[in-house]
């Protein structure tokens, strides 16, 4: 699925992140790895820092089991980008963050991303039931 043509406007939530150099790969673009890197930031910030979510040493942890991205337009160091993000699927005891990376200012996506959680029992490591205060959360980024 091409998601060239998405635009700020489709997503929910934003978070400012600056390009370092080393984020570069030998042809001055940055690192196709380091998209994910982003991805996971944005995921983690949003749960973490602006929802309150402590994922770490709670009783339900989330484990990423699919992602994936698609490049549009070169990224590189010094960029100043602005990294959207949105859910299109909650389930039963899973969600689908869908991922945009826009270069500061510019309304063409530079890449699309997602990623698909499954929360977990902490201890057993097996699916359960997104928690109820996740998911209502969760739900202001539904699209």
């Amino acid at each position: 699925m091409d998601n060239r043509s998405l635009k700020r406007a489709d997503y929910r939530w934003f978070l400012d992140m600056p390009t370092r150099w080393i984020d570069n790969d030998q042809y001055g673009h940055m690192n196709n790895a380091v998209y994910y890197n982003v991805y996971e930031n944005v995921v983690m910030t949003w749960l973490e820092i602006v929802q309150g979510f402590n994922l770490n040493t709670g009783s339900v942890r989330c484990f990423t089991v699919e992602n994936g991205c698609q490049y549009h337009d070169a990224v590189r160091y010094p960029d100043q980008l602005e990294c959207a993000l949105r859910i299109s699927r909650i389930g039963n005891s899973s969600v689908r963050y869908e991922l945009g990376i826009f270069k500061q200012g510019c309304e063409t996506v530079s890449a699309t991303g997602f990623i698909v959680d499954v929360f977990v029992d902490a201890q057993t490591e097996r699916p359960v039931t997104v928690p109820d205060e996740v998911r209502q959360a969760m739900e202001s980024l539904l699209t």
